[in-house]
């Protein structure tokens, strides 16, 4: 993975980002670990990855996505995992998210193919992860959530660089 990249990502209407935060926070006490995810932007679905010199064309390109696309809604409909270090709210994924994702379809910093998802939780011990991914099951109930933005931003360290709102 390459030291810094770019990431656009659709972001969630307030009301799912208290519940994404509030199932978050439980997870973490039952963990006994605040974990190794990013905690200084919002949730989040990931849209791709870029290289840092496209950072011009992605503002454009963030404005104007943005100025033809209507906010949607998404169902959060499970907890499901990437191997034994992520645990993740995994949305159904409609035609609005799909058409989204292809305006921004890039994976440069890690090359592996698009698989939507809200990170919950992240922890290099195999032991702690599984635990949170019981805890995460057993406590998830699907949220009806909102995608209301598109944010760029730069990693790592993090860095914001713009937040477009959707059409209301």
């Amino acid at each position: 993975m390459p030291d810094k990249f770019l990431v656009a990502f659709a972001v969630f209407d307030n009301q799912t980002q208290k519940s994404l935060k509030a199932l978050q926070d439980l997870i973490i006490q039952k963990a006994k670990s605040k974990g190794t995810q990013s905690r200084d932007i919002p949730f989040h679905i990931t849209l791709g990855s870029f290289p840092t010199s496209q950072e011009r064309t992605l503002k454009e390109q963030v404005e104007r996505v943005c100025s033809v696309t209507k906010c949607f809604d998404i169902d959060l409909a499970n907890i499901n995992f990437f191997g034994s270090r992520v645990v993740f709210a995994e949305p159904v994924v409609n035609n609005e998210l799909e058409k989204l994702h292809s305006q921004f379809d890039c994976n440069y910093a890690n090359g592996f193919d698009w698989h939507a998802h809200a990170t919950l939780f992240i922890d290099e011990r195999k032991d702690v992860v599984d635990k949170v991914k019981a805890f995460a099951i057993e406590n998830f109930k699907p949220i009806k959530a909102r995608i209301v933005g598109v944010q760029l931003g730069e990693f790592f360290p993090t860095r914001k660089i713009m937040e477009k709102d959707l059409i209301k």
